[in-house]
């Protein structure tokens, strides 16, 4: 009777998550700002709590955490962009000498190939192409943004969600435990205790993340921005930040960052020992994150295989956009602690032990 009521409460778990999973789905657009507001909220909790404990009035405390946070965001997007916008500039007005220099590489080899001339004409056709690919991407991004605002729903949906979020979010904060208190009343007394233990598990591996992980890129982002500038690395913020970001999958900060910056520190200063340098950089801040920073931070790992990472990131994507693009590895890293377990009572249930 009991292996027949647990099967029933597993298959009714599946469906409501399924049901949940699809809600999500068509409902995304609307549940973003919601989302992004939980996830702040989740982010400033204990040190709300932390300020709450000087005596601090929780409501007090949470207006200047987000007086504090917004303008933080704001000020560093200020400095930020400015500053990839100069890069890219840059990066546009040095084109051409690049594709001359690209063209100084492969013409010797022309003659082993075939006619000369006619190589080079094909060549300097395609490698115009190329030089006006920033252009492009550009005008591109220009016109995707003009039309996702271009709409009267859009453009209504774009200023609610401005002040949806910090809306939001400040009642979420303020009254974070109060709804986790209210959201435990409806478990069943006698699974309280099993439940309280699994969430604080995944709130272990969450915190390891988002409050860990995150700050771990950010200072590497920060390391390889200021190593690949004073090496004389265009567009070195850019890449930096790209390198940082890109190592929550480990080793991928190494693909995003190393290689575009060596290609083009060598194109710029024509210096082997530059490249070197760059190749340095990496190598030590890879050191740094290894052996100092990582376990200073984070402690451990999140435990998901880098091929999960990838897949989750792409699926988050697929799905959800950008958003699904920040939220899907530390929402891996919860599904895989709850699998982990689910696992476990699959293992020890009479269904798997009997013979």
């Amino acid at each position: 009777m009991n292996q027949e009521r647990n099967t029933q409460t597993i298959y009714l778990v599946i469906i409501a998550i399924l049901l949940v999973v699809v809600l999500f789905y068509f409902s995304r657009r609307v549940l973003t700002p919601f989302f992004m507001a939980f996830a702040l909220a989740y982010l400033l909790d204990p040190v709300t709590d932390r300020l709450e404990s000087l005596k601090i009035s929780r409501t007090v405390a949470v207006l200047v955490l987000m007086i504090g946070v917004f303008s933080l965001i704001a000020g560093v997007g200020l400095l930020v962009f400015p500053l990839l916008k100069l890069e890219a500039e840059l990066l546009v007005q040095n084109l051409p000498s690049y594709i001359s220099i690209i063209q100084g590489w492969i013409y010797p080899l022309l003659g082993i190939i075939g006619d000369p001339e006619k190589i080079q004409e094909i060549l300097n056709k395609e490698l115009l192409k190329v030089g006006e690919l920033p252009l492009k991407a550009l005008s591109s991004v220009t016109s995707i943004l003009w039309g996702s605002v271009a709409g009267l729903f859009n453009f209504i949906l774009l200023l609610a969600n401005l002040v949806i979020i910090p809306v939001a979010m400040f009642y979420l904060l303020r009254d974070y435990d109060l709804i986790n208190k209210k959201v435990l009343d409806f478990v069943p007394v006698r699974s309280r205790d099993k439940l309280l233990s699994l969430v604080k598990e995944v709130d272990g591996v969450l915190a390891g993340f988002v409050r860990g992980q995150l700050m771990v890129s950010f200072i590497m982002a920060g390391l390889y921005s200021v190593g690949l500038f004073f090496c004389g690395t265009p567009m070195s913020l850019f890449i930096g930040l790209l390198a940082g970001l890109a190592n929550l999958v480990p080793y991928l900060g190494l693909v995003f960052g190393f290689v575009p910056a060596a290609i083009l520190t060598f194109m710029q200063t024509q210096d082997l020992a530059l490249v070197f340098g760059v190749a340095t950089v990496f190598l030590v801040v890879q050191g740094l994150e290894g052996m100092i920073i990582t376990p200073r931070i984070v402690g451990e790992k999140i435990g998901l295989h880098p091929v999960a990472i990838i897949l989750a990131v792409l699926l988050g994507a697929e799905f959800f956009g950008l958003v699904g693009v920040i939220v899907s590895v530390p929402a891996a890293a919860a599904l895989n602690v709850l699998f982990t377990h689910g696992l476990n009572e699959y293992k020890s249930s009479s269904f798997y032990t009997s013979p």
